[in-house]
């Protein structure tokens, strides 16, 4: 019974990559004025249909939260398991506060004439778009950081493949950190964001490769489990 559940838990986190991927490229691709390189998966949840979007992050976020309950059953007893598992509960809630509150239109999108063509000042950013950022930032920084104690954990068994595989979230969370990071650096005056652009390319990129990781690391977890 226990290791049933178990293996029921730890299946939520393969489901959630694949599931999660296939409603944001299939919007990406369908969505009238919707640009790869302009804009970003969050604005996804903007405007007509956006709700498909916002449900999208919240169910991602539910699966991945029963995904860390199987972590937690399967690597309690485990040097770094506990955290590990806490923490990829802090990356599924923030999903969800993501889905909860919503980014502000930037970039053209949604198409509209209150929609700016860059960003907003900072000063003009609403409270929900505010909320969405942190929990943005809070939930990859506690991906990265459960994704490396897993990564201990397979090395510490001597599978090294999937301690490689399970770093490819973190390196993917720090480059894109430090890709967005020198973005911001230089659009910080008001007179500037208003006509920035940014290439979203390496986002969209990186999504498959956590994604990815996320649901083999889940599935390498549930076999043994």
């Amino acid at each position: 019974m226990h290791q049933a559940l178990t293996h029921r838990l730890l299946a939520a986190g393969i489901l959630a990559g694949p599931l999660v991927l296939a409603v944001e490229f299939t919007l990406a691709a369908t969505r009238e004025g919707f640009d790869w390189q302009r804009h970003a998966s969050s604005q996804l949840a903007l405007g007509d249909g956006g709700w498909m979007q916002a449900l999208n992050f919240v169910v991602a976020g539910v699966l991945m939260l029963a995904f860390a309950l199987g972590l937690h059953r399967a690597l309690r007893n485990q040097p770094g398991g506990r955290w590990a598992a806490w923490l990829m509960a802090v990356f599924a809630l923030s999903h969800v506060g993501v889905g909860l509150f919503s980014t502000d239109p930037a970039f053209g999108f949604p198409p509209g004439p209150d929609t700016p063509a860059g960003l907003p000042a900072y000063h003009q950013a609403s409270t929900h778009a505010l909320l969405h950022s942190l929990f943005g930032l809070l939930g990859f920084l506690a991906l990265a950081a459960a994704c490396a104690l897993l990564a201990w954990h397979f090395r510490r068994r001597g599978e090294t493949g999937w301690a490689l595989v399970a770093l490819l979230p973190t390196l993917a969370v720090v480059a894109i950190s430090v890709y967005a990071g020198h973005y911001e650096s230089r659009h910080s005056e008001p007179a500037v964001r208003a006509t920035a652009q940014f290439d979203f390319r390496p986002m969209w990129a990186g999504l498959p490769l956590i994604w990815g990781a996320l649901s083999a690391l889940a599935w390498a977890l549930r076999r043994r489990a």
